[in-house]
């Protein structure tokens, strides 16, 4: 028993130890796109990044809400549109569904989704553009499209909207501009300007624990 419990322990202290980089975007966000292909995707490529770090990415981003009485439902303004409240949608869709599918290893995922929606998306911005981003990219996860496309049509993709503005309505200090990019719930624009620069070298920098092999075999 007292084996197990130092196991335990153990266990527990390794994943306590893990970094934690949220990051709260918007889905028509020029920067955004430019650090989610750049840095985010060289991060996500590099084998065991999980190891030492959680990456989240949370679209919602600098919107504006108004509570509706009539409907009894949030109105949500988005900085670029409606269009942009949509392809939140898609993305939070395609989030939602890829956890629910692989329950035990998805965070990877669902940053690459939120990767994979952005690098299908082109101008002019649409619905229909974001739709078929979706329909290429479920067909790269191995989910339905279909799946997507309907939650973010409905009821469930205003929900996850609902949680991802709470979620970013929520910071403390307020976010500003998007990205905007917290470590260990926390915010630094010293860190998140080397985040944005390079992830993996932030990472192998600021984590305590044993660190993966590309912190000593990549180059800068």
């Amino acid at each position: 028993m007292k084996f197990l419990q130092i196991a335990l322990l153990f266990t527990i202290t390794l994943c306590q130890s893990r970094l934690s980089i949220d990051v709260y975007t918007e889905s028509l966000c020029p920067d955004c796109m430019e650090f989610l292909l750049n840095s985010l995707t060289e991060a996500i490529d590099t084998p065991d990044i999980e190891e030492m770090v959680h990456i989240r990415v949370i679209p919602y981003g600098n919107v504006k809400r108004v509570f509706n009485l009539a409907t009894g439902k949030w109105q949500f303004t988005c900085q670029h549109g409606a269009v942009e409240c949509y392809g939140n949608y898609v993305q939070l869709c395609g989030q939602n569904i890829l956890a629910s599918k692989y329950p035990t290893n998805n965070e990877i995922l669902q940053v690459q989704w939120a990767i994979c929606i952005d690098r299908r998306i082109f101008k002019p911005y649409t619905n229909t553009r974001f739709d078929e981003a979706a329909s290429l990219c479920a067909a790269d996860f191995g989910i339905s499209g279909t799946a997507v496309k309907e939650c973010a049509n409905g009821d469930q993709g205003y929900k996850l909207h609902l949680a991802a503005a709470e979620e970013t309505d929520g910071l403390s200090p307020a976010h500003q501009y998007v990205p905007w990019i917290t470590t260990n719930k926390r915010h630094s624009v010293t860190d998140e300007d080397l985040i944005l620069e390079d992830l993996v070298s932030w990472a192998c920098e600021n984590y305590k624990g044993q660190k993966i092999e590309a912190c000593t075999t990549r180059s800068v």
